[in-house]
């Protein structure tokens, strides 16, 4: 940022907010947005405490507090019939201080005393994304009360501490606490800032030498994957055995190519993570990826894995791998009944938790979710599970109409059919619900027409954990397809404030990612200012390169097929005008985006200025060359993947020739763009690039928002 600062005279309409012929925001606005704003303050599920003789147990989750930034972090009983929510987090609100993930765990003893209960923290400061390790615990459950740490966040008036476990400018990740809570694993740049390797630390009898003093304590750890390549390495951990002697962890090269790996993690020194290769595979090795790789956690067979992969075809699918017998069972793989697998499934399955007695996975229908649970038979499996033990099971819910959902099980409190779940809809966002799966798994479950099995449960609410109820109308969104150029078909969610009946005005909002998917509860945070009080529809487009569709389509886009995604943007206007007439004035039609869908905004506006209003931009990347080359180094490599590697001279001028800034004379629509000044993904530069070139032609605004990231502030409101 601070080589565009002398080349623009920025005046400050707002607190941490730098413009450009942006004037004071009025009044009104934020008036009639603050019913809108208070619904999408919902509440995230991060974990179930851990209860002991001096921990009651409870649930950690995240919530955004009326007029916040950021969420903070609170507790509420397991027990549904309570109202308690207790506030643990009272970090500054202002910008910054993303807090990434909460890990819970049984207890440390880095310094010298056990310091029970609490949980592990992922946080950024600056809305950089160097994200550090924190430990959060509460007195109350120490062998000893700590002094004042230096570095200790203050965190009055609540009753917990937070002590830095890092503290560099590196950006860690991907925690993982081993099933017994001896083990910590963690992915993080810290060998060069370029490549994203996994360590490995002790919880418990971890001889540190650290005391329970005020001087600050840096984490020990081992290296237990290593780089393979300069800044070409990006490792997730995924899963530690039950017996603690092996790691599953994944090698991300992007979303169309992901191997798996084992590696042991018993002894000293450290080993060279094993390559898995399936037997039986249908697919080419680098168009395969593995994702959600879990170990058994039944002690009797800690060398089962559980994972989901499409190495058999176009979609992701369930499979179980036996790494001694080297053999896979198939659970949902689809179009290959030779496979026999137990259920076929021909859509993406997702979301894969694994406890000791069932499976519990989705399937994304179209942007709709079907939850699938599959109990297991053996050591641990629990009574009831009998003959069901190979079925795999429609798990339907009462007032659930499809929409995503998060979920853990209360597995380390010995209750692995109790899970707790986060819903959104498109009614609100956020709220959560106990599932108990216990009795449902002792019935013998029921079958719909087509023989199929399914069991029937109803959510129990915390009543605490939900958002405010919507004060304004509310509207489903409606599966809409379009043919595109060549013939493909394009699906997309629509919204619409009259139901069809009228012809209004229409924002079509394109995600980011771009491998990524609009889906039933997609909701841009004006979502339902838009509709009721402005009155405009809303189209969220799955162009090509979308996932949720297959690896087919997600690979549609890539390298020098990005403008065809351009071109279903086109196709779409040209449906609207052709086919929607009664319902969408094709005159007024705006096109909005964030990160990648930021470029489709420039882009849209390059290719159809004619037939669009305006343009709203978010953090968007308007040169691939300069967004490549200043991209967090630990990134490049990756999206080198998706959107070609620019040191190739072919690809170089291809990138060259498409880029929003080489074509913004084309513009000729009024654009509004928003960017966070510590973006590390798609650097502001961007922004002040096509600002220089673009705003002498056409009506422009610019914002530039300070201390925050990659859309963290416009996703929080």
């Amino acid at each position: 940022m601070s080589t565009y600062d002398s080349d623009h005279k920025f005046t400050r309409p707002a607190e941490h907010i730098k413009a450009l012929n942006v004037g004071p925001i009025p009044q009104r606005i934020f008036d009639d947005m603050s019913k809108y704003n208070d619904t999408s303050r919902g509440f995230g599920v991060t974990g179930f405490e851990h209860s002991s003789k001096k921990i009651p147990g409870g649930i950690f989750v995240s919530h955004r507090p009326k007029n916040a930034q950021v969420s903070q972090l609170y507790r509420i009983p397991s027990d549904t019939s309570s109202t308690e929510l207790e506030r643990l987090t009272y970090f500054d609100i202002g910008a910054g201080r993303t807090i990434r993930s909460f890990a819970p765990i049984l207890g440390e003893d880095w310094r010298g005393k056990l310091r029970a209960g609490g949980a592990l923290m992922v946080m950024d400061l600056t809305g950089n994304e160097n994200f550090q390790l924190w430990r959060y615990w509460e007195d109350a459950n120490s062998e000893v009360i700590f002094p004042k740490i230096d570095g200790e966040l203050d965190n009055r008036p609540g009753k917990g501490r937070f002590e830095r476990l890092t503290n560099d400018n590196f950006s860690y990740h991907s925690m993982i606490v081993s099933l017994s809570n001896r083990l910590l694993v963690f992915a993080s740049t810290r060998e060069n800032g370029k490549d994203t390797l996994v360590y490995l630390t002790k919880l418990l009898d971890s001889d540190t030498g650290a005391k329970a003093d005020p001087n600050p304590f840096l984490l020990p750890s081992r290296l237990i994957a290593a780089k393979m390549g300069e800044g070409t390495s990006l490792w997730i951990p995924e899963s530690i055995s039950v017996d603690d002697k092996q790691l599953a962890l994944t090698m991300y090269h992007g979303n169309s190519y992901c191997p798996l790996y084992i590696v042991d993690i018993t002894g000293a020194d450290s080993k060279t993570p094993e390559l898995v290769t399936l037997p039986g595979v249908r697919e080419k090795v680098k168009e395969t990826s593995y994702t959600d790789a879990v170990f058994s956690r039944d002690p009797a067979q800690a060398h089962i894995l559980y994972l989901i992969t499409d190495a058999f075809g176009d979609f992701t699918s369930v499979v179980v791998y036996d790494t001694l017998a080297r053999t896979v069972i198939h659970i949902t793989t689809p179009d290959l009944p030779d496979l026999r697998p137990l259920r076929p499934v021909p859509w993406e399955t997702d979301g894969l938790l694994v406890t000791p007695t069932a499976l519990f996975f989705c399937a994304n229908v179209e942007g709709w979710q079907t939850m699938y649970a599959m109990p297991l038979f053996g050591a641990g499996a629990g009574a009831g599970a009998g003959s069901r033990a190979s079925r795999v099971l429609e798990v339907r819910m009462r007032d659930w109409e499809g929409s995503p959902l998060g979920y853990t099980a209360n597995v380390r409190n010995g209750r692995p059919n109790e899970l707790v779940v986060n819903f959104s809809s498109f009614r609100m966002n956020g709220f959560v619900a106990l599932l108990d799966f216990s009795r449902a798994f002792e019935e013998e479950p029921e079958r719909d027409e087509q023989g199929n099995f399914f069991i029937s449960i109803s959510p129990k609410a915390f009543h605490q954990a939900a958002p405010s109820p919507p004060q304004f109308k509310v509207y489903p969104p409606k599966l809409l397809k379009f043919k595109s150029f060549d013939g493909l078909e394009v699906p997309c969610m629509y919204y619409h404030p009259e139901e069809g009946k009228a012809a209004v005005p229409v924002v079509i909002n394109i995600h980011g990612g771009p491998e990524s998917q609009s889906i039933a509860e997609t909701k841009i945070l004006i979502h339902g200012y838009l509709l009721n009080e402005l009155g405009c529809a809303v189209i969220y487009p799955n162009v090509r390169g979308s996932t949720g569709y297959g690896k087919r389509y997600r690979a549609m886009d890539d390298v020098f097929k990005r403008e065809d995604s351009v071109k279903d943007i086109g196709a779409l206007l040209d449906h609207i005008n052709q086919n929607m007439k009664s319902e969408i004035i094709a005159s007024r039609i705006a096109v909005m985006g964030g990160s990648y869908g930021g470029y489709m905004v420039y882009a849209s506006l390059v290719h159809f200025s004619s037939k669009l209003t305006c343009g709203l931009a978010n953090f968007g990347i308007a040169n691939f060359i300069s967004f490549l080359e200043n991209t967090a180094d630990r990134r490049r490599d990756q999206r080198r993947h998706e959107y070609g590697d620019e040191r190739d001279a072919e690809v170089r001028a291809f990138l060259e020739r498409i880029s929003p800034l080489n074509n913004a004379e084309k513009i000729a629509v009024p654009l509004s763009i928003a960017h966070g000044e510590e973006d590390s993904r798609v650097p502001v530069g961007e922004a002040l690039q096509l600002w220089d070139i673009a705003s002498k032609k056409v009506y422009m605004e610019l914002m530039v928002c300070e201390l925050e990231g990659h859309g963290t502030v416009f996703h929080a409101g």
